[in-house]
């Protein structure tokens, strides 16, 4: 009996023994030991570039893209637009995923339910931030939105580009899926 407790120690100590070589050895990795790399497209301005490259790049992005194959696109205001002149620029739009106030990150949206316009659903999504800021002092949401976020055929986002309340229009290659890329605001 005394020799099998004594083996079940040897075996535990050797475990415990390979178990720490084994963690050394990975924090070593490059996997673990250093940031990752971000994984994934996405959309809006890079911190190195000007308003003007940018939208050279998304006007690029936009002119490459294959037609008739719906694919995200990040359309960015020229100034802020409010609910009703948003709701309104983008009629006959397929979808819009989500929308940018300020430099805020992108907001979800649902699409609107029956006998509901797209301006509700803006309008809705800046009350529940408004509520979300209520208690902090006399902050409040802006009652404006700096860009949205649409699921469109290339087609249309050209002609939607082409509006002077647009400042630029990027979009990504369209097997981009949605909650894979990242939105970053423009600023103009």
């Amino acid at each position: 009996m005394d020799g099998v407790d004594k083996g079940r120690r040897i075996i535990a100590s050797l475990a415990i023994l390979a178990l720490v070589v084994v963690v050394a050895v990975l924090s070593f990795s490059d996997r673990t030991a250093k940031p990752m790399q971000i994984n994934g497209d996405m959309l809006g301005q890079d911190s190195s570039e000007t308003a003007a490259e940018y939208a050279q790049r998304a006007a690029a992005s936009v002119a490459e893209a294959p037609d008739g194959e719906h694919a995200y696109s990040l359309v960015s205001f020229a100034q802020p637009l409010s609910p009703a002149d948003a709701a309104e620029l983008l009629e006959g739009i397929d979808r819009v995923n989500a929308m940018i106030m300020l430099s805020a990150p992108a907001m979800d949206l649902p699409e609107p339910i029956a006998g509901e316009t797209r301006e509700d659903v803006f309008n809705r999504q800046i009350m529940l931030v408004d509520a979300q800021l209520s208690g902090i002092g006399n902050v409040r949401a802006p009652a404006e939105l700096n860009g949205v976020v649409v699921w469109e055929t290339p087609e249309k986002v050209r002609h939607l580009a082409e509006n002077p309340l647009v400042f630029s229009v990027e979009t990504l290659p369209p097997d981009a899926a949605w909650g894979g890329f990242g939105v970053r605001p423009v600023d103009i």
